[in-house]
C-alpha cells in the first residue's frame, strides 16, 4: 500500500487518469504535462486504468508516480472505491481524465477521494462530439471540459452540449528544442539511420507515425501511394507505429504490389531520430484532434501532406507550411505527395516555416 502523501507542503495535487500508457499523441500529452508542470508547485502523478503499456518504463524513469490498476472487463464499481482512496494516498486536489472511460472512474472517483476539482480533456473529434461529458459537467462531476483544437471546441458546444463557458481549447505542444536539434544532423549521420531501417540513401522518403487503427486511414494512403511509388521508383512509404490493422495492412500492401516500398517498423521509442530520415510527413487521418506527430514533424522541419481532419488545418497552413487535401481521397492524396517530389526546394521552404510556426505556437 502506497504511503499518504505529505500535502503540508502546499503544492497542489494533480493526478491524470489514463486508459493505458502505449505509445500515443494522447500518451505522449500526458506524460509531458505530468513531467514538465513546475515540480515547485505541483505533484503530478498518473493512474492507468489498464495494463500498463510501452511507455510505462519512461513514466517510471522520468520520475512521475504511476499506478497501474489493471481493469478487467465492462464497469467495475470496486474500482471507483479503490481510485478513491488511492486519490487520498496521493493527496489529490485535482483529478485530470483524458478521454472517456477515465472520466467516468475519475469523475465518480474525485469527490469521495478527497479532490476538489475535476478537468476533462477530450482529445479527439469523437471524444469532443460525446454526450456523457455533458450529462456529468450538468451534474457537477465535471468543471472544466477541455478540447485539443478550436474545432472540437466548436463540436463539444453544438453537439455535445457542453456549456459554452466551460468549455476551454488548450492547443497541444512538443518539445520543439529537441526535434530540431535531432533533425539538424549531417548527411553521413542521415545515410546511416536509413540504412539501418532497410532503405537507401538517395531514397525519396515519405513517413507516418501513427497507430495502426482505422482512424488513421492507412488505406487510403497506400491507394494514394500506388500511383507514386509507380512514377517514382525511389520512392518509399515508411510506418512508425503498431495496432490491430497490421496484418491487414500488410495484405493491402501485397495486393498493390507494394511491399519493397513500404515499410513497416512497428512501434518505435525513437521517432525523433526517424523522423529525421523523412523527406516528407503524411497523415491520412479521417478523425483527429490534434495530432502530436503532425507537430513533431514539423518541429523537425519536414514539409507535410495531412488530410483535413479535425485540428490539422489549425496546425498546417495549406501552401504555406504544407499541403492539406480533404480526408479519405486518395487521388488529392497522391497530387500533393507527388508535388513534393517535383517541387523540392519549395517543399523545403515549407518545412522551415513549418518548424518557425510550431516553435513560435505549439
Amino acid at each position: 500500500m502506497a504511503k499518504k502523501t505529505d500535502r503540508s507542503d502546499g503544492r497542489i495535487g494533480v493526478t491524470h487518469v489514463v486508459e493505458n500508457l502505449e505509445i500515443g499523441g494522447l500518451e505522449k500529452v500526458v506524460l509531458s504535462l505530468a513531467h514538465y508542470l513546475d515540480p515547485q508547485r505541483y505533484r503530478s502523478a498518473i493512474v492507468c486504468l489498464g495494463y500498463g503499456g510501452e511507455l510505462l518504463t519512461e513514466v517510471e524513469k522520468s520520475g512521475v508516480e504511476v499506478h497501474v490498476l489493471d481493469k478487467s472487463q465492462g464497469f467495475d464499481p470496486r474500482l471507483v472505491w479503490r481510485m478513491a482512496r488511492l486519490f487520498r494516498r496521493l493527496g489529490t486536489d485535482v483529478v485530470h481524465c483524458h478521454n472517456l472511460g477515465p472520466l467516468v472512474y475519475g469523475a465518480l472517483s474525485s469527490r469521495p477521494g478527497g479532490a476538489s476539482g475535476v478537468v476533462y480533456t477530450a482529445h479527439g473529434m469523437k471524444t469532443s462530439a460525446e454526450t456523457k461529458p455533458a450529462m456529468f459537467e450538468k451534474l457537477g462531476l465535471i468543471d472544466d471540459f477541455v478540447t485539443v483544437s478550436d474545432d472540437a471546441h466548436r463540436i463539444a458546444i453544438q453537439k455535445a452540449g457542453v456549456r459554452a463557458d466551460r468549455v476551454f481549447t488548450v492547443i497541444n505542444g512538443v518539445d520543439v528544442d529537441l526535434f530540431d536539434r535531432v533533425a539538424r544532423v549531417d548527411g553521413s549521420v542521415i545515410a546511416q539511420r536509413r540504412e539501418s531501417i532497410g532503405l537507401r540513401a538517395d531514397a525519396k522518403v515519405f513517413g507516418i507515425v501513427a497507430r495502426l487503427s482505422p482512424a488513421k486511414d492507412h488505406a487510403t494512403l497506400f491507394l494514394a501511394f500506388a500511383p507514386v511509388a509507380a512514377e517514382f521508383k525511389d520512392a518509399r512509404l515508411v510506418l512508425v507505429g503498431d495496432g490491430e490493422l497490421r496484418g491487414d495492412l500488410e495484405s493491402r500492401a501485397a495486393d498493390l504490389g507494394l511491399t519493397d516500398q513500404i515499410v513497416f517498423l512497428g512501434s518505435r521509442h525513437d521517432v525523433p531520430e526517424l523522423l529525421s530520415v523523412f523527406d516528407c510527413f503524411v497523415l491520412s487521418s479521417y478523425t483527429e484532434g490534434l495530432a502530436v506527430t503532425l507537430l513533431e514533424a514539423m518541429a523537425s522541419g519536414l514539409p507535410v501532406v495531412a488530410t483535413d481532419a479535425g485540428g490539422n488545418a489549425e496546425v498546417v497552413k495549406d501552401g504555406h507550411t504544407g499541403v492539406i487535401v480533404p480526408s479519405r481521397d486518395a487521388d488529392s492524396l497522391s497530387r500533393g505527395m507527388r508535388w513534393v517530389l517535383e517541387h523540392g526546394d519549395e517543399a523545403l521552404g515549407m518545412g522551415r516555416r513549418g518548424r518557425d510556426r510550431v516553435a513560435e505556437l505549439f
